[in-house]
């Protein structure tokens, strides 16, 4: 690329083939539409915009129904364009030149891309031969390191490891650097400890409308955390980023969020049975607690799947994310696997 700086060398665009035809398990979508009451009341808001006017640049209505929701003020509340958004605006607020920051791999491909972006060094801290990750491995490395920001995806992506709160705070409580909380995933988990942003001063949740919500769609994260990093994030973000109708329909969706609880549950029930029939068939499938597994499987396995129309997350050979889909798509996949394993 001719004109890109020379720090960003090696840098390729972040591209997701659009997929329209076959069974889609490759991108953590839900296989469920949002409830049919945040739908409906979404139509009849969407007729009353003023398309010819700017977004409400402070996102105050829906800042203050995800506040509801939390029980918490809404000037500890800050929305995005997806939680991408406000962790690119994050990394480029703390982050200086050769700046460490310290993160679980394999997690998000997107923590290292931000971290280049800002020309800062990124540390792996790995799991063992399994990828589990141990807490007292990322202490260490922050004892050694010294980092200015650590990331804790909770479930992780792509492995599906859960970190329960005590593990969460063993961390935080071990440095003073910036806790990234990545919590995209948490709804499927044992526990949502959100707010527990509030509790430090170090410590940002980052959440998003895109999986348990099922609106990948609008593009909608929000961040969670002391009124002086809500303003931090605030001062770096893009005005106007968040569309009118995006903040219209996540209003509604949060509004409502009780209406997703039987989507959810269906999804975990649906992961537990879609990890079993996984082990059952020799797949070395990771124990996951988010709306997807992970596993090692061989490559013709994904072969028979792509013959069949069935699309899942090849990270590299061997290497594979299976989104958890409806109950009808996942018996499609076992059946094709199946076959190619007897």
């Amino acid at each position: 690329m001719k004109y890109m700086k020379k720090s960003f060398d090696g840098l390729l665009p972040y591209h997701s083939k659009l997929i329209t035809d076959g069974i889609i398990l490759n991108a953590n979508e839900s296989p469920i539409l949002p409830p049919s009451k945040v739908i409906e009341e979404a139509k009849k808001e969407i007729l009353n915009i003023e398309f010819n006017r700017y977004p409400d640049m402070d996102e105050e209505i829906l800042d203050k129904a995800i506040a509801k929701k939390f029980g918490i003020k809404r000037e500890n509340v800050t929305v995005g364009v997806g939680s991408d958004e406000l962790l690119d605006v994050l990394f480029r607020a703390v982050l200086e030149k050769d700046d460490i920051v310290l993160g679980f791999m394999p997690s998000f491909s997107m923590y290292q891309v931000f971290s280049k972006l800002q020309n800062a060094k990124y540390i792996p801290v790995l799991g063992n031969e399994f990828n589990i990750f141990n807490v007292d491995d990322m202490i260490s490395k922050i004892k050694e390191y010294n980092p200015k920001l650590v990331l804790i995806c909770s479930p992780n992506n792509p492995t599906g490891q859960y970190f329960t709160k005590d593990e969460v705070i063993k961390i935080i409580e071990s440095t003073n650097a910036m806790i990234a909380l990545d919590l995209a995933y948490i709804d499927f988990a044992k526990e949502d400890y959100t707010t527990i942003a509030l509790n430090y001063d170090n410590v940002i949740s980052f959440r998003t409308f895109s999986k348990a919500m099922a609106l990948p769609s609008i593009r909608v994260g929000y961040a969670i955390s002391k009124k002086e990093n809500i303003d931090m994030l605030d001062a770096i973000k893009a005005p106007y980023s968040v569309t009118t109708i995006s903040q219209i329909i996540a209003t509604i969706a949060i509004n409502n969020f009780d209406l997703y609880k039987g989507q959810i549950k269906m999804i975990i029930n649906e992961r537990e049975r879609l990890y079993k029939e996984l082990i059952n068939l020799k797949i070395n499938a990771y124990k996951s607690e988010a709306n997807f597994i992970y596993c090692i499987m061989d490559d013709k396995l994904n072969d028979a799947l792509l013959k069949n129309k069935i699309y899942i997350r090849k990270f590299k050979s061997n290497i594979y994310r299976i989104t958890v889909g409806s109950s009808y798509e996942n018996d499609k996949l076992i059946e094709v696997l199946k076959n190619e394993t007897k």
